[in-house]
């Protein structure tokens, strides 16, 4: 009887039982939850998982494209790139999901996916979404630009991108864009940094109101121009 009550360790779970434990986490617990079967899923970065993980894609279920994309969000460890073992195929399919995905919930999944393989070559696409109507698409939009430009010289289209979501209605959002702007890029051209600074000095948001104003009397608007 003790051995029918022990439990097997994720690490050693067949595949598909793995991927209906990971389904159970990904649809009843919160996003916040520890999800360790959906872990030991991004640890076992075979071609069988991966397979499993793109077949999920386009089911009729967003419960299941979800876990789909959060298994390709993180399956295999970067490298010094930023890639993981299949981001060179799974981009491409994730990008064809942005224009084809109704949920709004997978939607930002697959943003925040492509920024997890740093997927540059998506950039425009993502960018497509700086104005879309929900909130948390805004938000993953400006928390995966740093991983899609290079940091030493930003694209004016990306910088413009987080400038705007700077203005966004919702704190978090503002937040993100503007840590992007200032601790994680430092190629932003220093007098549109500045801008930003100043427009957010007076934010409704504390948070905010510091980091603009701690960087605007730093004089360093971000970083130095690109040459």
């Amino acid at each position: 009887m003790g051995n029918q009550d022990r439990r097997v360790e994720p690490a050693w779970m067949p595949d598909a039982e793995l991927f209906a434990a990971a389904a159970t986490e990904v649809s009843e617990g919160d996003p916040l939850d520890p999800a360790p079967h959906l872990v030991a899923l991004h640890e076992r970065p075979t071609r069988a998982v991966y397979a499993t993980a793109v077949r999920l894609l386009d089911d009729e279920d967003p419960d299941a494209r979800e876990l789909g994309v959060r298994v390709l969000r993180e399956l295999g460890r970067q490298d010094d790139a930023g890639r993981r073992p299949f981001s060179t195929q799974a981009i491409p399919l994730l990008v064809g999901r942005l224009d084809r995905e109704q949920d709004p919930y997978v939607l930002q999944n697959v943003i925040s996916a492509l920024g997890y393989n740093a997927a540059w070559e998506a950039l425009d696409e993502v960018l497509r979404f700086t104005g879309h109507p929900n909130r948390w698409v805004r938000f993953h939009v400006a928390a995966v630009l740093p991983a899609l430009v290079d940091p030493e010289r930003i694209e004016p289209k990306a910088l413009e991108a987080l400038r705007s979501l700077c203005r966004d209605e919702e704190a978090d959002t503002r937040y993100y864009a503007l840590y992007a702007m200032v601790e994680e890029i430092s190629g932003a051209d220093p007098e549109l940094v500045a801008r930003s600074l100043a427009d957010l000095v007076d934010d409704p948001d504390e948070q905010i109101r510091e980091l603009a104003r701690v960087h605007l009397a730093a004089g360093d608007g971000g970083g130095s121009a690109p040459d």
